[in-house]
């Protein structure tokens, strides 16, 4: 695991394809980091079931048309709150807006929409952008006090 403060810029990363098969490497790394973190089991389970919805909605809606990769990275901020970003190659999608507007139901199917609820549950802030030909969510997940194991 890696503590940074607002100066330090090395992560910890994972990388591998926008495929389901990959999705056990993505959330078991996530998960592992909230573990190492000291987070809640609640907490940790929340943020694991999250990351699965985030990578599903990438693989179903900003990389259906062609092969994906994404990365995820965790880092700790010195205040103990973990920062993951979820970042693909995928088509531009802003999976948080998605729902939001009606012009929406000209890019999803009957029943076709993406799904945030776990997300937004599991995260006290998620923010989207787009950059360098990627997309990029950043998850803010708040310090567990009540997870600190012995």
């Amino acid at each position: 695991m890696t503590t940074v403060k607002e100066t330090d810029t090395q992560p910890d990363t994972i990388r591998g394809p926008a495929e389901r098969s990959f999705m056990p490497e993505f959330v078991g790394f996530v998960r592992g980091m909230a573990l190492e973190c000291c987070y809640s089991d609640k907490t940790v389970d929340d943020l694991g079931q999250a990351i699965e919805e985030a990578v599903n909605n990438i693989i179903r809606f900003a990389c259906r048309e062609k092969p994906g990769e994404i990365e995820i990275s965790c880092t700790v901020h010195d205040t103990g709150a973990l920062y993951v970003t979820i970042a693909d190659t995928g088509v531009p999608f802003n999976m948080l807006l998605a729902g939001t507007f009606p012009e929406a139901d000209d890019f999803f199917g009957p029943g076709e929409r993406p799904s945030t609820k776990i997300m937004k549950r599991a995260a006290k802030n998620i923010e989207y952008k787009r950059s360098s030909n990627k997309n990029i969510l950043i998850f803010t997940v708040s310090h567990d006090p009540g997870g600190m194991r012995r």
